[in-house]
């Protein structure tokens, strides 16, 4: 916690991006090299990219997070770039070991192609939550390649009967990646334009724009402001409080103005990113005075950072925070925390690289 504030990471990754992961294709080879520099925009404590290229565990992931920053519970996504990652980035596995093993702190998200039509998608749904029954919430990616291809998230015929069954089976929120293209594709799928007719139709499930304001920032403002169950999620965009502090200002104060505190989401995409550094400069963030003239709005408090940190998700999630507070109270993490106090960035990943004896900076 920071402060007493309760903090959920909304997403968080044990990416696989070995070589052995990788297809034949410019495609994934440009994700990837767009990843490992994301990462080493972290400074001196990033690794190289023969760290970083390497199938993350679930358990380092877990360290990273509960011992090495003040994250307290996180969700993990199940991820289906099926065209440009053998295993998808994210395999479903990863995702069941960590809500299978840390149910006090990890929530999971299944994950469907929709470019594979509805009914491989409907069956792939069911199977999924079949064997994660605890699952919260649904990943979907706008488009996939080797051919391009898209769908839309207001789609009556392929989208909407998909979310009619995640409902159903007790799916609350649906987090759709938008805003940040994968390199040399089209960027049409990436915009957040067929957003409203979906929340609109399911008013009862939350929809999560990820990486919220790396692009389409009005827009995804006014989405905000018309629909109560539509959020930002801040995955990425968390980190451009300390590499870029101007565009971070400007999205604060277009999504403060428009949706208030209450429809920001924290998520940082550990552990491509390292949490602490960015909960570090949450801690005490405040507006400047010419953003509150410029956006006419009042300064952030305490209660806006509360909001944004953990509040927000846990009440779509219908998550009981003192239950969860108590919950992660004396488990393995609190008490290694105690002994050994706040870990090193990365050190359990180092850790881990250096057991399996692979090259790391």
């Amino acid at each position: 916690m920071i402060d007493d504030m309760f903090v959920f990471n909304a997403v968080a990754h044990a990416y696989n991006m070995s070589d052995d992961n990788i297809p034949n294709s410019h495609y994934a080879n440009r994700l990837r090299d767009g990843l490992v520099h994301l990462h080493m925009r972290q400074g001196a404590f990033a690794m190289d990219g023969a760290g970083q290229c390497t199938d993350w565990p679930i358990e380092v992931l877990a360290r990273s997070l509960f011992l090495e920053s003040d994250c307290d519970m996180a969700a993990t996504h199940t991820l289906r770039l099926d065209s440009w990652f053998h295993d998808g980035l994210c395999r479903r596995e990863k995702t069941v070991e960590a809500v299978n093993r840390w149910p006090q702190r990890f929530v999971g998200y299944v994950g469907v192609d929709p470019t594979r039509g509805l009914e491989v998608c409907l069956d792939d749904l069911d199977e999924q939550l079949d064997e994660m029954p605890s699952a919260v919430g649904l990943k979907l990616y706008p488009s996939q390649v080797n051919p391009h291809r898209s769908w839309r998230m207001d789609d009556e015929s392929l989208a909407f009967p998909l979310f009619e069954r995640a409902r159903k089976r007790g799916i609350r929120t649906v987090a759709v990646h938008k805003a940040a293209p994968f390199g040399p594709v089209p960027i049409a799928p990436f915009r957040v334009d067929d957003i409203d007719l979906a929340a609109d139709a399911f008013p009862d499930m939350a929809f999560e724009i990820i990486h919220a304001g790396l692009a389409f920032t009005d827009e995804t403002a006014m989405l905000l402001a018309l629909f109560p169950n539509v959020y930002a999620n801040f995955e990425v965009t968390s980190a451009l409080i300390n590499t870029n502090p101007a565009q971070f200002e400007t999205v604060m104060g277009t999504f403060l103005r428009q949706g208030g505190s209450e429809k920001i989401i924290y998520s940082d995409g550990s552990m491509v990113l390292h949490s602490q550094p960015i909960l570090e400069s949450f801690r005490n963030y405040r507006l400047k005075d010419e953003t509150l003239e410029k956006f006419n709005i009042p300064q952030i408090t305490d209660q806006d950072i509360a909001n944004i940190l953990g509040l927000n998700y846990a009440n779509i999630l219908g998550i009981d925070v003192d239950q969860a507070k108590a919950a992660i109270a004396d488990d393995e993490f609190s008490r290694e925390r105690a002994r050994t106090g706040l870990q090193e960035p990365f050190s359990n990943w180092r850790r881990h690289l250096a057991d399996t004896k692979l090259e790391v900076a």
